[in-house]
């Protein structure tokens, strides 16, 4: 159990977005999630742009990745499968929880940055929720 903040490079603005180098970054409505890999004790979660998206900016990034390092807990709901495409790649929210309150994993913090033994959970329109506890969480992105 890790007992130290997790590292960031982001913050979380409105439970629906994150905050990278001064550029607020709307997940929920410019982004599409692609999917998760594992690499040891390593896991990357992938975003790309959402397609056809009108509203979105010419200068907007083409995808981004969330790289945990040295994750010691993760956890995982499926979606409904009979949800739409689009709701399974639409993020709903994404928040900072504490790491003692592991039964509850439908509950939204609206802080920017970890506290001490925060996990990193993501909230898809779906239904779908991934948790993932770790000593650092690097956000990359594409242009």
């Amino acid at each position: 159990m890790a007992t130290e903040n997790m590292k960031t490079n982001f913050e979380i603005e409105e439970n629906y977005a994150v905050r990278l180098n001064g550029i607020h970054i709307d997940l929920h409505n410019n982004f599409d999630y692609i999917g998760l890999s594992k690499n040891g004790n390593n896991i990357s979660v992938d975003f790309k742009q959402t397609e056809g998206g009108e509203w979105i900016k010419n200068n907007e990034f083409k995808s981004l990745k969330f790289e945990f390092k040295n994750v010691s807990y993760e956890y995982y709901e499926n979606g409904d499968p009979e949800a739409l495409k689009e709701d399974s790649e639409s993020l709903g929210e994404i928040t900072f929880f504490p790491a003692g309150s592991r039964e509850i994993n439908n509950g939204i913090i609206p802080q920017a940055k970890p506290k001490k033994n925060d996990d990193l959970m993501l909230f898809f329109e779906d239904g779908k929720v991934i948790r993932i506890g770790c000593g650092e969480i690097k956000l990359t992105t594409e242009k």
